[in-house]
């Protein structure tokens, strides 16, 4: 899987949201991107993958490891390639009062530090700021000086000398031949490659058209009923089923520690 993609799992069914904030759902526009929104997350379309772009306070996803910035990939396990297809799954699930919705989703802060430490190392020294946008860089050894890796928005990084104002005038700020020039080019195209790999996985994912689509959560409706109207030993048995995944998700990185106490609290309450 592609570095930064990460599961929350959330709970709309079951409440936190009122009957009047769970029926707002549609679109607005704020200055030239439209904006769609559904169960208190607000969502618009940015290289080429579905953001969320706010987070209302009482939405199911207040509080969880999901934040605002991040993308969202799939929705109760359907994928998720454009902001109609986050509202149209997001609504189905309150309309149907499903309990727990897992939500695949990619944090572009994850998949910065995991790159950095990946070309980096260990061996340099590296202070991320809070919000993961920019990182400080100190070569190995006494004399070196600290730099800069800058993130814009659209996840593109360029090489900053920090101290730079209190350099003599002429001096050059960063050497053409400085090892980190590479770094920075590196960092870039790795960055470039994985939104494009998920944009493709996307594009293959949704393929078969909404017919599919429908299809496939009708089979996986008519499997959940079965399961809820079969004898206890068909409960237990998805019961465990969901436990295992549920470890097999915590354990791979793909959720964290809270949200897996909670899950597991409420699979077992």
């Amino acid at each position: 899987r592609p570095p930064g993609t990460m599961y929350t799992i959330i709970s709309i069914g079951g409440g936190g949201t009122s009957n009047a904030d769970r029926r707002k759902r549609g679109d607005d526009t704020r200055g030239d991107h439209p904006i769609a929104y559904a169960a208190g997350m607000h969502f618009k379309m940015k290289q080429g993958l579905v953001q969320l772009v706010k987070i209302d306070s009482d939405s199911p996803l207040a509080g969880a490891s999901m934040k605002v910035g991040d993308f969202v990939l799939a929705v109760n396990g359907s994928a998720v390639a454009t902001i109609s297809d986050a509202v149209r799954l997001l609504s189905k699930s309150e309309n149907q009062e499903e309990d727990l919705i897992p939500i695949l989703y990619f944090n572009m802060r994850q998949l910065r530090v995991s790159l950095v430490d990946k070309v980096i190392g260990d061996l340099w020294k590296k202070d991320w700021s809070e919000a993961y946008d920019e990182c400080v860089v100190l070569e190995p050894g006494a004399s070196s000086k600290p730099l800069t890796f800058k993130f814009n928005e659209e996840g593109r990084c360029e090489l900053l000398d920090p101290l730079r104002a209190f350099r003599v005038s002429g001096e050059p700020l960063i050497p053409v031949d400085h090892p980190l020039n590479s770094v920075m080019d590196t960092l870039n195209h790795g960055i470039i490659c994985v939104l494009a790999a998920i944009r493709q996985g996307l594009e293959l994912a949704t393929g078969g058209g909404e017919e599919e689509g429908v299809r496939a959560e009708a089979e996986r409706d008519q499997s959940r009923n079965a399961t809820e109207n079969g004898p206890n030993r068909s409960v237990t048995k998805s019961l465990k089923g969901n436990l295992d995944q549920l470890s097999k998700l915590y354990n791979e990185g793909m959720l964290n520690k809270d949200d897996f106490e909670a899950i597991k609290t409420r699979l077992l309450s």
